[in-house]
């Protein structure tokens, strides 16, 4: 039997065992079906049964893709920018020519402008070790900066490999790019597969194109350190940003929490002068306001955490305190100490504020 990947996810096809990756019905593959079931149902009904790829056999693919390759889009989520960027992945992609595809623009609200986006992104990328890494804004969603990201494609070489961590919209960048009539114009029969769901890309899926390009699709890096891979797939959906950033304004005194039920809590300790924190989240869960009296009511409310641990956190004004994989707060007006409950493992951040007048 000659082995065909699933042009949806990369998985091997088979149909041999329906609960593994790649599984199709014996009459769909000899009829020369390139889709597995999995992606089927996902693409059709919503529903992912067999859950994420493992982190080992997803490095594996990510590896043989970029030893494969000439050169790299990197797509990471501007929400949850720190997060995108992890050392050990940077560290995969040595000295590869890179393009940044900075995706989810759309969820940023309108009085932000791109200009503001562009300097915020320049001076976070500064403090990352990359060499003069070349980025766009892009929106999968809307298209803004396709344009832009097809011309810089042409210089990465022949092979142009498409990688990121788990979510940041890699294959929803991807199945657009195709699209484009700058790739030939033509309709491909297949896509990759986009979902809510962490870790549906499970292996490498090709694309060719005129004049010998070949884009390749590539399973998502699971980070260490993000709520989103700790809880539930039906939770991590309600998490990851889909929607155009809210924020709710919250004055906060010693004594006071901000908080998200079950996965998260902030505690203030004190503050200098009579202050705010602005809350954001670009996803189906919504901060609240409550006092330290009814902490551990709020972190056990439906929780599916089992272990928890804290972190002691001094905010200056008009600066993020992000949540990997959640969302941040922003301190406006004073200083801030804070004390950080959150699931054992997940990594905070702080950096120049996103959203908002900048220093």
């Amino acid at each position: 039997m000659v082995e065909r990947k699933c042009r949806g996810c990369g998985a091997l096809l088979q149909i041999i065992d329906a609960d593994k990756f790649g599984y199709i019905p014996e009459n769909q593959y000899t009829q020369g079906s390139q889709l597995c079931r999995r992606c089927f149902r996902i693409n059709h009904y919503g529903k992912d049964e067999i859950g994420p790829v493992q982190a080992d056999r997803s490095l594996d693919e990510i590896n043989m893709g970029i030893r494969w390759s000439t050169g790299v889009v990197l797509v990471v989520d501007i929400l949850d920018f720190e997060a995108g960027l992890p050392h050990e992945l940077l560290e995969l992609i040595g000295k590869k020519d890179v393009v940044l595809a900075l995706n989810k623009i759309d969820l940023v609200p309108d009085e932000t402008s791109l200009e503001e986006l562009k300097r915020w992104a320049e001076g976070r990328l500064s403090e990352f070790n990359l060499s003069a890494p070349k980025f766009i804004l892009v929106s999968a969603n809307t298209g803004h900066g396709f344009q832009q990201l097809a011309n810089e494609i042409r210089f990465l070489g022949k092979k142009v490999l498409f990688m990121g961590v788990t979510n940041v919209g890699k294959s929803s960048v991807l199945q657009r790019l195709i699209k484009m009539p700058i790739f030939g114009g033509q309709k491909q029969k297949n896509e990759p597969t986009v979902s809510p769901y962490p870790g549906t890309t499970v292996g490498m899926s090709h694309w060719e194109f005129p004049r010998g390009l070949i884009l390749a699709d590539s399973p998502g890096y699971v980070p260490q350190g993000r709520i989103s891979d700790l809880v539930s797939p039906e939770l991590a959906e309600k998490i990851i940003p889909h929607k155009k950033l809210t924020s709710h304004l919250y004055p906060i005194k010693p004594d006071d929490l901000i908080l998200i039920p079950g996965l998260c809590a902030i505690e203030c300790i004190e503050s200098k002068d009579e202050g705010v924190l602005l809350a954001f989240t670009g996803s189906g869960v919504a901060w609240q306001k409550s006092t330290t009296k009814h902490l551990e009511k709020w972190l056990q409310k439906d929780s599916e955490i089992s272990s928890w641990e804290q972190s002691f956190i001094e905010l200056q004004p008009r600066e993020d305190l992000t949540i990997s994989g959640l969302g941040w707060v922003s301190a406006r007006k004073s200083a801030y100490k804070l004390n950080v409950h959150l699931p054992t493992g997940v990594k905070l951040f702080t950096r120049p504020n996103l959203i908002g007048r900048k220093k």
